[in-house]
């Protein structure tokens, strides 16, 4: 996947000094201020492995801005889990994705604390307390509808936590230290109210659509209405493009079904009719 996401972490390594003007539903590919080979090798170690189906380990812990300590296995167990790893003094890609959660969320009528579990976590070791508040904040106003820290929670962890989380997902980040920040790529985390990896949502701007789904996949059908459940019958994850694309034989089935339905129907109207007249005859 490394050619794919190569413009991706190429953001997240830039510096501040980046330009920030760019299209809505684009993600520029800043100027680099470092020397030519140094991105490079920052890069070479920078993807993400799919491990779809895999649980995350137990005991992981972490701890809020005001320094109270948060196991995963506690966000676990009733609703899908969405995870962001990235650190908040980030100076483009991290803020970026997260502002797409909040537009797909906004677009999709999924209410995190309702219909699922949001999470964020800081891969840098020495994560500042006050810009972790100051993201949190910005990200919660955002997000509106009553979105807390209960709801989407923002921690920070040591280098140990961090990574063994970010192993569990196959999210490969690496720290060049001439800039000091951090290389990774643009991605978010669809975990079942198990642990286990569901889906991986890529890019800064998530499809409305595919957020929905995503999460009623990783629900098993307890997140949303029985129409999501019936239109994720039709649509399929398609790794190549990383989106839910139309299903022809969930199509099939369905149409299939519904001229079952059809033919009982007027097979239903024919038998009525014929059971009048033999009445009328007898009568």
């Amino acid at each position: 996947m490394r050619a794919g996401t190569t413009a991706f972490a190429l953001v997240g390594l830039s510096a501040a000094a980046s330009a920030p003007a760019f299209a809505s539903n684009r993600t520029p590919v800043p100027t680099f201020p470092l020397e030519a080979e140094t991105p490079l090798a920052a890069l070479q170690d920078v993807d993400v492995i799919e491990h779809i189906g895999d649980k995350i380990p137990s005991g992981l812990a972490f701890r809020d801005p005001e320094g109270h300590e948060v196991e995963i296995d506690g966000l676990l167990g009733n609703k899908p889990l969405l995870v962001t790893l990235g650190y908040y003094r980030c100076p483009m890609l991290c803020n970026l994705v997260l502002d797409g959660l909040v537009k797909s969320m906004k677009a999709s009528g999924l209410v995190p604390g309702k219909d699922f579990q949001a999470l964020s976590i800081s891969i840098d070791p020495k994560e500042d307390a006050k810009q972790a508040v100051a993201t949190r904040t910005r990200v919660h106003a955002a997000a509106g509808q009553g979105v807390d820290g209960a709801a989407w929670p923002f921690l920070m962890g040591d280098a140990v936590a961090s990574r063994l989380l970010a192993d569990a997902v196959g999210f490969k980040y690496a720290y060049d230290a001439k800039s000091g920040q951090f290389a990774h790529d643009a991605v978010t985390f669809v975990l079942t109210p198990e642990g286990r990896i569901s889906r991986y949502l890529y890019g800064v701007d998530v499809l409305p659509r595919d957020f929905r789904l995503a999460l009623v996949e990783a629900a098993g059908g307890r997140v949303g209405t029985s129409f999501d459940r019936l239109l994720l019958s039709c649509f399929q994850y398609d790794p190549l493009n990383r989106k839910y694309a139309p299903y022809a034989l969930g199509f099939v089935r369905i149409g299939s079904g519904m001229v079952f339905l059809m033919l009982v129907g007027l097979i239903t109207v024919l038998w009525r009719k014929e059971m009048a007249m033999r009445r009328r005859r007898v009568a």
